[in-house]
């Protein structure tokens, strides 16, 4: 059957949920609960001519550049236009976030705080599941539908990965994308949804499911459209 949005999320961008603490001492987060990490942010709507230099340069004003992690598909080794750079304070990781938007190679750069996962065995068991996870076929799709549901997610993923994913592998472009969050928490849970303009371009777009998306394979279904009230 065609997906139904959750009753327990919102659809709303990402939002990052900064662990607690009692006596001053930080608490180990609980699966599904992740703290930013102080030095480093996420950066993303990169070119592809970009390099570890280019990054120092554009930034050097925020502080020094320590690593830089590019994501990349893990059979291909493509560049996914982002990447984790990790810098030597939190004050320049912080003045990096507040240069959001500025220009390098000719491309506005998306930037924001990147919050750290996988440290917990459990968290890893459940990286390791949603990477062998069996994708079902999708069911019978409902009369004007024109959204996608994608599950399986990675939790790096935004606007530009996933509308360069439809884009590469089955030429179609988006016509906007929602990301579901926890009502309470404002956590991203590894859920979204993707309309397109056209029903060619949504049967395309359905055509990958299973395919993978970030080293997971993206579980998709049919949205049905709301019912006018």
């Amino acid at each position: 059957a065609a997906a139904d949005a959750e009753p327990d999320y919102d659809e709303a961008p990402m939002k990052k949920k900064s662990a607690a603490k009692s006596d001053g001492k930080a608490i180990p987060p609980a699966p599904g609960t992740y703290p930013i990490n102080p030095t480093k942010v996420y950066m993303g709507n990169l070119a592809w001519s970009i390099d570890e230099n280019a990054i120092k340069e554009a930034f050097a004003d925020c502080g020094n550049v320590l690593s830089i992690n590019w994501f990349e598909e893990k059979d291909t080794k493509k560049f996914l236009g982002a990447g984790v750079v990790e810098f030597d304070t939190q004050e320049g990781a912080n003045a990096a976030i507040a240069a959001s938007g500025r220009e390098v190679h000719g491309r506005e750069t998306k930037i924001r705080g990147w919050e750290q996962r996988g440290t917990e065995a459990s968290e890893k068991r459940a990286a390791r599941a949603a990477q062998k996870m069996e994708v079902k076929p999708m069911g019978p799709k409902p009369p004007g539908c024109y959204t996608l549901f994608m599950g399986n997610l990675n939790f790096a993923i935004d606007d530009d990965t996933i509308y360069n994913f439809f884009k590469d592998n089955a030429g179609v472009e988006m016509s906007a994308v929602r990301w579901l969050t926890n009502k309470d928490t404002g956590e991203f849970r590894g859920v979204g949804f993707a309309d397109f303009a056209t029903d060619e371009d949504l049967d395309k777009a359905a055509a990958l499911n299973g395919q993978d998306c970030m080293g997971r394979p993206i579980r998709m279904d049919w949205q049905a459209p709301r019912q006018a009230s």
